[in-house]
């Protein structure tokens, strides 16, 4: 145990010299709803290795951490074995998600109360933490896939992604450990004993749990699946469940505030970092928190006192210590100014796409307001104002992965909803999701990533149809997360992170697309979003995270027209967890806001129009989730907009126009 501890205290004294400890989330002036966190993981260390560094930042408010499954794999049991059978196993698992748990919170010597509670006639062990009653951690205890002794298939038993794939096939379940013989016998704790879950009871339970709990915000597991990359078969089912019970509940009295934000994997391995070196030191040292002191009983080999099975030093895990991925992260574009001079918002809350607008242009918001049909889609949404002035919002459907489109048919009132389709008929989950923007002649033109790793678009035919092709742009190894928008001439710009480089696209006279014959930067930017503005002059400007340095990086074009080549890392940028949302206000200097490693908010400006940044990060404060949007209103101020742990909009605006003037500081936006 001494060891240990000295290994987590020089972690911590690390990252507190480099970056210092974040303090107490400063609290928005009215909350629509009290903040109550709720992460569902499939096993105990989902939670640290996927999850964090935003799972830190919550631990001021009520965090409930729901486990689903013992992660009892048959692996460590037997002869020879750390484990006699796989409730102990389990048991000692569980012991370590409150140890990282207690290490987090920042209690010494804890101590905790476990409670049987039951959950739509289902009983699951609530453990609450005795000095810091927020903190709640609730084991359902169901079997984990790498479990031999549950064998799928035999008496219908199913691991979580069978049972929720094979949806109400009637006898399909999942169990609980202590159910069969072969899980320990006397060793497994008999009150948890003896359950079985079909889909539908086990969604019921995760719907009653928020209900109990009054969530507003539920965290969750990745629910998609890339044929070249399955990933865990546990993370996947918990994903799903997670996904459908959120669709089941409402927020605390029905009231609609509950966000939902899934969490990628394994796969973030794949990804360029995003952690600056003292986030990822936390991170790896909550990690060994969970596996608990070393037991020095294989020589040059991490083997965990709770969780023995891995190795923290390993090629494997080291890669997560310095990434985290939300699967679909909501990006910047999801504002605009309509037609009628008032700022409208979008986001999924509670399920569906809902809007927030303003009663009068630059006045107070109203909303938030459901777009019928919007069940179903992805969180990530692209937004553009077409030439009458109309709203259009672009998603991609998860039933299908088809692109979907729905427009204003007059201010505040929407159509129905419109397939594009999908440019890869052979593999649909590979599409990426969209981005649009209306052109100068008037079309709206979208883009997705496509199944050969390029760019495809559709433009809008005149008279209102789509055509049913999508043209191929070009490209290779693009990594999603496309942006699009109009240059200072008036011609499309569109950019692409991809394993290249960041790849660049430009309309010529004739309104076709021409890709640059090579990348604007030299080497893979990882799965960055690509934030576009224009200077005071026209001059197109990007920005984006550098995974080298996970601070604000920038590329210009240049008076010839040609771009910059090499990255300029913005002054005094602190870390940043997600896409940069940029805007030019009304002198012409371009502001950007960002998410910050803290999970608030810190803004940069221009120094003046056309002139590089001020190196001034002031903070705006609150913990928000997701990534900030950056807009300008029809009276010239900029507003800084954010979701935040209440399940509810929140607005930040400036008391007058010009980049200088202050913010007045957060309100909620609407109810």
């Amino acid at each position: 145990m001494r060891r240990h501890l000295r290994i987590r205290a020089a972690v911590l004294a690390v990252a507190t010299a480099l970056f210092g400890v974040p303090p107490g989330p400063a609290h928005a002036d009215t909350f629509a709803a009290t903040p109550n966190v709720v992460q569902v993981v499939a096993h105990a260390d989902d939670t640290f290795l996927f999850f964090n560094p935003d799972l830190r930042k919550v631990y001021d408010y009520p965090l409930v951490t729901v486990f689903l499954t013992a992660g009892a794999a048959t692996t460590e049991v037997g002869p020879g074995k750390p484990f006699s059978s796989t409730c102990l196993y389990g048991e000692s698992r569980d012991e370590g998600a409150r140890a990282a748990a207690a290490e987090i919170a920042g209690v010494k010597n804890p101590t905790w109360t476990r409670t049987p509670i039951t959950f739509a006639g289902k009983v699951v062990e609530e453990d609450t933490l005795d000095q810091a009653p927020r903190v709640k951690l609730v084991f359902f205890k169901l079997h984990d896939a790498g479990d031999a002794n549950y064998v799928s298939g035999v008496n219908k038993q199913g691991i979580l992604e069978q049972i929720y794939n094979s949806g109400q096939v009637t006898g399909w379940h999942e169990a609980t450990m202590g159910t069969l013989a072969a899980d320990g016998g006397s060793d497994c704790e008999q009150a948890y004993a003896n359950q079985t879950y079909t889909k539908s009871q086990l969604t019921a339970s995760l719907t009653a749990l928020y209900a109990h709990y009054n969530a507003t915000v539920v965290y969750g597991m990745d629910p998609h699946r890339f044929d070249s990359d399955p990933g865990n078969t546990d993370h996947l089912g918990a994903g799903g469940f997670t996904l459908d019970s959120v669709a089941n509940y409402h927020g605390p009295n029905n009231g609609g505030h509950v966000l939902l934000r899934p969490y990628r994997d394994y796969n973030i391995s794949n990804e360029g970092s995003t952690l600056n070196s003292g986030d990822s030191a936390v991170k790896k040292g909550d990690f060994l928190s969970y596996l608990g002191p070393n037991r020095g009983d294989i020589p040059g080999v991490y083997h965990g006192l709770y969780d023995t099975s891995p190795d923290p030093n390993n090629t494997f895990y080291t890669p997560f210590y310095s990434r985290q991925y939300s699967r679909w992260p909501n990006g910047n574009v999801w504002t605009a100014v309509a037609g009628t001079g008032k700022l409208t918002a979008f986001a999924i809350l509670n399920s569906q796409i809902q809007t927030w607008t303003e009663s009068s242009p630059g006045g107070a918001w109203t909303g938030p307001t459901p777009i019928a049909g919007s069940g179903g889609m992805t969180p990530r949404l692209s937004v553009t104002v077409d030439a009458s002035g109309l709203l259009r919002v672009f998603t991609t459907r998860l039933s299908d992965y088809s692109v979907m489109t729905d427009v204003q048919t007059a201010p505040g009132v929407w159509g129905a909803w419109k397939s594009l389709g999908n440019p890869n008929s052979d593999n649909p989950t590979l599409v990426g999701d969209p981005a649009a923007f209306t052109e100068q002649n008037g079309n709206v033109t979208v883009f997705v990533r496509n199944l050969g790793t390029g760019v495809s678009g559709k433009t809008l035919n005149p008279g209102g149809s789509w055509p049913s092709t999508w043209a191929d742009l070009g490209g290779y190894q693009v990594r999603d997360d496309l942006s699009v928008g109009l240059g200072g001439s008036g011609t499309g710009e569109l950019f692409a992170p991809s394993g290249q480089g960041i790849l660049h696209w430009k309309q010529n006279a004739a309104k076709r697309w021409a890709m640059d014959s090579s990348p604007l930067t030299p080497a893979a930017t990882g799965k960055t979003q690509v934030s576009f503005a224009l200077n005071a002059d026209g001059r197109p400007e990007i920005f984006y995270a550098d995974p080298n340095n996970p601070a604000v990086a920038t590329q210009w074009t240049q008076g010839d027209g040609t771009w910059t080549k090499n990255p300029g890392l913005l002054g005094g940028s602190p870390p940043m967890l997600e896409s940069v949302a940029t805007a030019t206000a009304g002198d012409g200097r371009i502001s950007i806001a960002i998410r910050n490693a803290g999970g608030g908010v810190s803004m940069a400006s221009q120094s003046a129009a056309n002139a590089g940044f001020s190196g001034s990060w002031p903070d705006l404060g609150n913990v928000i989730v997701g990534a900030p949007a950056l807009a300008v209103d029809t009276d010239g101020r900029l507003v800084v907009l954010a979701m935040e742990l209440d399940g509810a909009l929140h607005a930040n605006r400036q008391t007058a126009a010009g980049t200088g003037s202050p913010f007045g500081g957060w309100q909620l936006a609407g109810s």
